[in-house]
């Protein structure tokens, strides 16, 4: 024979939205280190590693299944004969599952060891809550008991981070809005570096790590990075004097009380850092001149810039060193070796140009509205051609209610969880179901469960009793009841009552009462072994009137009450012993 034992749950941790065999995870090996004392059914490791949405992604799972071992939940040592994966929830979409076992069933008799691989490429960064279902089926006493468990874990999926030669980003995609950030991964230093963001969303920015973007509508976004790297270019020199050091030479001879005779021929020599020089034409016969156009890089700084007389047969004459400032683009003003001056025009211009693409991509979020179907009573989503459906209950998960449609098994709070096919979830709107309630009837008191917020009852159409959930009538006619639940449901229901054929008293023996109708005075007749017990008058509200101890020592007692005239319900209790109740009218 078959039955269900409630053991405690498993520690097991396995990951899939769905559970399928399927040939794209095969080859896990299973760790046999994987145990655990005293001796429980273990899965190691407890929490599998953080995935990354748009990374490929693989782990091992071990399951160690003692062959025997003691449930803590109940105290029995039980023999572990098998072990069935039925199914698994909450995956997220792009990762599998796949056991080593055929049909995925364990002989723990067999081989205490098994093993499960998860694998693929996660599409959406999110915290997952993820289910395996599992069939446990063991032995105790001769007794085959099958045990259905559900073991949750949770799948980290971190964001993903795209990229390529220009710029790296992340998240790439997400479910309902996406703020991502970026960073530049070119950079041209000491040369200068121009950034040019467009982020698809009308953002732009010239920094290397602009501030964070953020895109709320469902669309692919296409973002650009133009990175130019810019140079210190020398675009023209000029000079306004130059001092005397030229004067003197074969070509420029310095003549007694003549002075010098003859013009100098200036030139430069522009010298970088390593040594490298670029010397420029030389300008005849003259104190000023410019050289422009020169459009010389300035690509391995420091510079100087040295002035010459340019001599055909003596050696030339330096007639000043300037050391250009590493101050960017901008005038220069040179004035240097008392008397050589002029300006240097330094500019910046781009010198390389790198451009690169991508995407961001928001998936839309699903709008999931629930409408009661009057025909069969069922509550049914919009869309119903999500991938998955999970419904609640007044806030708990009711397991197993996959579908687009469910019929309600009880009043309360309903909602629906849906994902789409790019792992997208979002919860429907609430549907409240109301109770169904029925007026009970015991004797003379007409009642409903204590679960309602309040009570109102009529008789006739006019108020009557209190606010509570019984009322003891008192006369035939039709009753009315209206009750309202937490979730502002309001129902009502009638109930037509009448006492022609009903015994006066419900429960056990007669228990008369003499007379009735009466001015107040009554006989009260008990049974003859009832003994001491205790006797109390409640009005139409439920409110004890009065309250009487009785002997039990004889059978009639006198009973009498300053009630006003009214209908009133007499409840008799004895310890140990089943109650009585009777009616009585005072006039």
């Amino acid at each position: 024979m078959r039955s269900t034992l409630r053991l405690a749950v498993f520690p097991i941790i396995a990951l899939a939205q769905m559970f399928t065999v399927r040939a794209q995870c095969p080859g896990c090996t299973p760790d046999l280190s994987c145990v655990s004392d005293p001796a429980f059914p273990t899965l190691c490791p407890l929490s599998p590693p953080d995935a990354t949405a748009g990374v490929a992604y693989q782990a091992d799972i071990t399951f160690w299944l003692p062959p025997i071992f003691t449930d803590p939940g109940t105290g029995f040592t039980v023999d572990f004969e098998q072990m069935t994966v039925t199914g698994v929830e909450g995956m997220p979409f792009g990762l599998e599952f796949e056991t080593n076992a055929p049909g995925s069933v364990y002989y723990p008799q067999q081989n205490a060891y098994g093993c499960a691989r998860l694998c693929g490429t996660p599409l959406v960064a999110g915290t997952y809550a993820v289910d395996i279902n599992i069939l446990a089926g063991v032995n105790f006493n001769g007794f085959d008991l099958d045990v259905p468990q559900t073991f949750s874990i949770v799948l980290n999926v971190l964001p993903g981070i795209g990229g390529n030669a220009s710029f790296t980003y992340g998240p790439t995609s997400g479910c309902g809005g996406v703020t991502a950030s970026f960073e530049a991964l070119i950079d041209g230093s000491p040369a200068p570096t121009f950034y040019q963001w467009a982020f698809g969303n009308g953002g732009i920015s010239d920094l290397a790590v602009p501030p964070a973007q953020t895109y709320t509508e469902p669309g692919t976004y296409v973002i650009g990075l133009q990175t130019s790297i810019g140079g210190l270019v020398l675009n023209s020199v000029t000079l306004t004097g130059v001092n005397g050091n030229w004067c003197g030479d074969v070509e420029e001879p310095d003549v007694p009380f003549v002075g010098c005779t003859g013009d100098p021929d200036p030139y430069f020599v522009l010298t970088d850092a390593t040594g490298g020089t670029f010397t420029s034409a030389t300008l005849d016969n003259t104190f000023t001149g410019s050289w422009n156009d020169l459009g010389l890089l300035l690509d391995e700084p420091p510079y100087s810039i040295s002035f010459y007389d340019e001599d055909a047969v003596s050696q030339n004459d330096l007639l000043g060193t300037y050391n250009i400032p590493a101050n960017g683009d901008g005038t220069y003003f040179i004035n240097v070796a008392g008397g050589t001056t002029g300006s240097l025009s330094i500019s910046t211009e781009v010198q390389q140009t790198f451009f690169d693409t991508d995407t961001i991509t928001v998936y839309a979020l699903p709008t999931i509205t629930l409408a009661a179907n009057e025909v069969t009573g069922e509550l049914c989503t919009t869309p119903d051609t999500l991938v998955t459906y999970t419904w609640f209950h007044d806030g708990d998960t009711v397991p197993g209610a996959t579908d687009p449609c469910l019929l309600p098994d009880g009043p309360g709070l309903w909602r629906v969880s849906g994902t789409t096919a790019q792992g997208c979830s979002a919860l429907s709107d609430t549907a409240v179901v109301c109770p169904t309630v029925t007026i009970e009837r015991d004797g003379l008191t007409l009642f409903v469960p204590n679960v309602f917020t309040s009570y109102a009852w009529s008789s006739n159409g006019m108020p009557i009793g209190g606010d509570q959930p019984f009322l003891i009538a008192p006369e035939d006619g039709t009753y009315t009841l209206t009750v309202t639940d937490a979730n502002g449901c309001e129902v009502t229901v009638t109930y037509v009552l009448s006492t022609v054929g009903m015994a006066e008293v419900t429960g056990g023996r007669p228990l008369p009462i003499f007379p009735n109708p009466n001015n107040g005075n009554f006989i009260l007749t008990l049974p003859a072994d009832l003994g001491p017990a205790q006797a109390h008058l409640l009005d139409a509200s439920g409110r004890v009137v009065q309250q009487y101890f009785l002997a039990g020592s004889t059978e009639q007692q006198e009973l009498s009450t300053t009630a006003e005239a009214g209908t009133y319900l007499l409840l008799v209790e004895a310890p140990d012993r089943q109650g009585w109740q009777a009616r009585v009218v005072v006039e």
